[in-house]
This record gives structure tokens, sequence and C-alpha cells, in this order.
């Protein structure tokens, strides 16, 4: 039955009938209460979506990268089961803070990390050059690939300061 309709029917079948509508005035709140309760907890925060900050520096050699991109790939063989793949892009200072879902952070676990940093991108000011050019990738391409790179880190809640730092090599 379709509520604010009347049963025509028996009411003995439906138990809705004309005169059995309190209980339904009765509940009615409490279901109301329960869907806002439900809907509010779908729009959380980093708190409620099991997201931890994960943001830190790049460094080449040691010194600062200044462009690039970054990506954490879930470590299946060191049980992270998750199929989000965070990323961050490296600022012209080196820095850079994964995203996951379009929300800041990384769901914990065990990650490799993988590096992108094109020098083709130097010259355009870190926007992809006019003319696609093949990458000119400024550290050894190890870190550009799942199976060959050695980034790995743990995301975990409370991190030590420092602790999501990159260092690669050419």
């Amino acid at each position: 039955m379709i509520l604010g309709t009347r049963n025509h029917g028996s009411q003995s079948e439906t138990g809705c009938g004309q005169g059995n509508r309190a209980p339904l005035r009765r509940w009615l709140p409490m279901l109301a209460a329960t869907a806002l309760l439900w809907a509010g907890h779908g729009c959380g925060n980093n708190e409620t979506n099991g997201f931890v900050p994960v943001a830190g520096k790049v460094t080449l050699d040691g010194k600062l990268l200044p462009v690039g991109s970054v990506s954490f790939r879930p470590d299946a063989a060191k049980g992270n089961k998750s199929m989000h793949v965070p990323n961050g892009d490296i600022s012209a200072e080196g820095n850079y803070e994964l995203i996951t879902l379009g929300e800041k952070g990384a769901p914990p676990g065990w990650y490799k990390v993988l590096v992108f940093a094109d020098a083709n991108t130097l010259a355009t000011g870190g926007a992809p050059p006019v003319h696609p050019l093949p990458p000119k990738w400024m550290m050894n391409v190890k870190y550009t690939g799942e199976k060959t790179t050695n980034l790995s880190i743990e995301v975990v809640d409370k991190a030590a300061p420092g602790a999501y730092d990159l260092k690669v090599t050419k």
C-alpha cells in the first residue's frame, strides 16, 4: 500500500486500514531519524572513510625533485588487498600529498611506490608538452614500474615525521 491512500479492501488482510494508522505515525519519526543517521554517516571526512594523511618530500640524489607525481600501489604480497590507488602531484618545492577517490589520504597498508618525473615537463612549467615526447625520466626508470621499484612504504595512522619522504636516484 502506498502511504496516504485508503485501503478499500479487507482491513484484516493488510492491517493498514484507516482505523490502524496510529502505529505508522509512531514508527515514522524513528524511521526518519534512522535514515538521517545513515545518510550522515556516508558523508564523512577522513576520520570516517578510513583514509590516513600521507604527505612527504621527494628527493633525487639528495636534492628536492621539483616536478612529477607519485603513485602508491597496494602490495598484496604484504597483505594490502585495497582496490584504491592513491596518487599525488609533486610540487615545485618537492612536496606531495596523496589523494584517494578525491579525498586526502590513503587506506592503511603496505604499498609499492612509483615515482614519475619527466624532464620534458620542466620546460613547460610542469604542464605536459604541446607535442608529446617520449618521457625523459629524471630518475632511474626502475621507479616507474610496480615490478621494478624498490620503494615500499607502510601507511599507518599517526606516522612519524618524515615517514613518507621518498628518496630516488638517477
